[in-house]
C-alpha cells in the first residue's frame, strides 16, 4: 500500500521532500505553539499541571472543566503519550526564549514576544479536534495502520507478519473486516487509497508526507518517530502532533461526507463525545434518572456529598437538559454570573468572595457550567 499511495505525489502534485519546509516554517513551533495559546487563555488562573493534563487527557473533572471554560477543548487529550519531562523541557525552552515568564506564585503567563508569536502563527495551530474525538482518536488510529499492514500483506500472499499492535480488540477487529473483504482485497485497497488521496489533498505536503511514511505495508515499516524527527528536522513532539492532526482530518472528512465508506468503516462502534462521563457518574445518573434525591443517591452509594456534586457537575456539563435550578436558585446564578462577568476569572475562591457567603462552591461550578453552555 505504501507504494501505492506514494503515488499520491503525482496524483496531487506532492512534492514529499525537504524543501517543502520553506512553505510552513510556523509547524516547527506546533508543540510550543500551542503550550503558549493554551497558558494565553488560562491567563494564569491555573498551574502548569493543568495543561499537561488537558493535553494528556485526564479524565478528571477539574480538567473537562478546563477544557471547557478556558476554550482550549480542542486541545484535550491530543498527547496521551506526552511525558512529563517532556513537557517541562519545552516549558523551560518557552521560558528560556522569553516566550512565557513565571510569576512570584509560579504561574506561567505569556510575554508580548510570546503574544506577537501567537497573532502570528494562529492559524498552523488548527485542525485539532480532541474533545470531540477523545474516544476515537486512538483505536481509530490503531485500526487504520492495522488495516493496511493486513491487506497490503496478504494481497501479496504474505501471511506472516508482526502486527503492529498488540491490542486485541483492535486485533479482533480487523480480522472481522478481513474475513468480509478478503476476496476484494485489490477492490479495498484501491477504494482506500482514492479515499486517502481526496483526504491528503486538504492537508499540507509535509502532514501528507509525514503521514504516508507513518505506515507500515508490504514489506516495508513505517518510520518511527525518532525517523520522522531526523527526516524533516522537527522535534519528536512537533512530528508526532502533525500526525494526530492528520488523523483528526480523516476522522472529520468521514463524518462529513459519504465519499470514505472504507474510513467510515474503521469507526465503527465508535462514538463521539466532548467530555467521557466515568464510569462512577454513570452510576449516579442512571439514579437521577430513576428521580432519585441528593440524599438517597448518597445513602445508596455510600459516597460523600462532595463525590455526588462533583458527579453532578460532571453530568451537567454533558446533558443540555440538566435540571440546574433544582440546586442553584436564578439570583444566585445571577450574583455568580455578575462575579464572573466584573472579575474576569473562572477562579472559584475570586468567585467566592465576591458572591454572598450563602451560596456555595458548588452552586458556583454548576453555574460555570451553565453559563458556559
Amino acid at each position: 500500500m505504501k507504494t501505492e499511495i506514494r503515488r499520491m505525489e503525482y496524483v496531487y502534485g506532492y512534492l514529499f521532500h525537504l524543501d517543502v519546509f520553506s512553505t510552513i516554517g510556523g509547524v516547527r513551533m506546533l508543540f510550543q505553539g500551542i503550550l503558549i495559546d493554551c497558558f494565553q487563555k488560562i491567563n494564569q488562573e491555573r498551574t502548569s499541571s493543568s495543561v499537561f493534563n488537558l493535553l494528556t487527557g485526564k479524565k478528571a473533572i477539574q480538567t473537562i472543566q478546563d477544557a471547557r471554560f478556558y476554550q482550549i477543548a480542542d486541545y484535550y487529550g491530543i498527547y496521551p503519550d506526552l511525558s512529563k519531562e517532556e513537557y517541562n523541557q519545552q516549558l523551560r525552552q518557552l521560558l528560556d526564549a522569553a516566550y512565557m515568564l513565571e510569576d512570584e506564585t509560579h504561574k506561567l503567563y505569556i510575554t508580548d514576544k510570546g503574544q506577537a508569536w501567537l497573532s502570528s502563527r494562529k492559524a498552523d495551530l488548527g485542525g485539532f479536534q480532541g474533545s470531540k474525538y477523545a474516544n476515537i482518536v486512538e483505536p481509530f488510529k490503531q485500526r487504520f495502520l492495522l488495516f493496511i499492514q493486513t491487506f497490503t500483506n496478504t494481497s501479496k500472499n504474505q501471511y506472516r507478519f508482526i502486527p503492529i499492535t498488540d491490542h486485541f480488540e483492535i486485533e479482533q477487529f480487523i480480522k472481522q473486516i478481513y474475513k468480509q473483504y478478503k476476496h476484494r482485497s485489490a477492490e479495498v485497497l484501491q477504494q482506500l487509497y482514492t479515499e486517502l488521496t481526496e483526504a491528503l489533498s486538504g492537508m499540507s505536503d509535509l502532514e501528507a508526507s509525514m503521514f504516508v511514511d507513518r505506515i507500515t505495508s508490504f514489506y516495508s515499516y513505517g518510520s518511527s518517530l525518532q525517523q520522522l524527527s531526523q527526516d524533516y528536522q522537527l522535534s519528536i513532539s512537533d512530528c508526532y502532533l502533525i500526525l494526530q492532526k492528520t488523523f483528526y482530518h480523516l476522522l472529520r472528512v468521514q463524518e462529513s461526507s459519504t465519499n470514505y465508506p472504507m474510513l467510515h468503516l474503521l469507526t465503527k462502534h465508535l462514538q463521539t463525545s466532548h467530555t467521557t462521563l466515568s464510569q462512577t457518574a454513570q452510576f449516579t445518573r442512571r439514579l437521577l434518572q430513576k428521580n432519585r434525591s441528593f440524599e438517597e443517591i448518597m445513602q445508596i452509594r455510600k459516597l460523600k456529598a462532595n463525590t455526588i456534586q462533583d458527579h453532578l457537575v460532571e453530568i451537567a456539563m454533558q446533558e443540555e437538559t440538566f435540571p440546574f435550578f433544582d440546586y442553584l436558585d436564578s439570583v444566585a446564578y445571577e450574583e455568580i454570573k455578575t462575579a464572573v462577568h466584573t472579575k474576569q476569572t473562572y477562579r472559584l475562591k475570586e468567585i467566592k468572595n465576591n458572591v454572598h457567603p450563602d451560596i456555595t462552591y458548588f452552586q458556583i461550578r454548576l453555574a460555570l457550567v451553565l453559563y458556559n453552555k
